[in-house]
């Protein structure tokens, strides 16, 4: 009896196949990092928001770093999810998740637009800040990885 070797490309054996991954590495890096800049940011808004407008402020600065960060972590989980899927599915997450971070966005804005006991500057800051925290991050997680961009094997 003989048995055929798999073709580059095509999953490994099972031995293998419950390790860690670099790829899974990075993104949970991005997910442990952002999560804890988002966390910081919180802290900040927490104090401007009351140095600047009391209650007011810490509500409006709150609400600014929770939708900037469910919108930068919804792209991180979807690229966690996604990089063990097939390249369709994970298109499908990205998209997805692009879809999703601009319908909180809008909803947000329109939800928040016509309460007027609400401070709005606090809020756009405190949510762009988020955002390009997001952003900055994974930069530089995606920048010091050591992701092969090859397959070692395949041609």
């Amino acid at each position: 009896m003989t048995t055929n070797p798999t073709p580059a490309g095509d999953l490994e054996p099972e031995s293998h196949a419950d390790q860690e991954t670099a790829e899974a590495r990075v993104y949970r890096t991005a997910l442990r990092r952002t999560g804890l800049g988002l966390l910081a940011l919180a802290i900040i808004a927490i104090v401007v928001g009351a140095l600047v407008a009391g209650g007011r402020g810490v509500v409006a600065g709150l609400v600014g770093v929770g939708v900037s960060a469910l919108a930068g972590l919804t792209t991180q989980a979807a690229m966690s999810w996604g990089h063990k899927r097939s390249t369709d599915q994970m298109t499908m997450a990205v998209a997805g998740s692009w879809l999703l971070k601009m319908v909180i966005i809008v909803a947000a804005l329109l939800i928040l637009q016509n309460i007027e006991s609400f401070h709005k500057q606090l809020f756009a800051i405190f949510a762009v800040s988020g955002v390009l925290l997001t952003l900055a991050v994974d930069f530089w997680v995606l920048r010091a990885s050591r992701v092969p961009y090859v397959i070692p094997g395949s041609k």
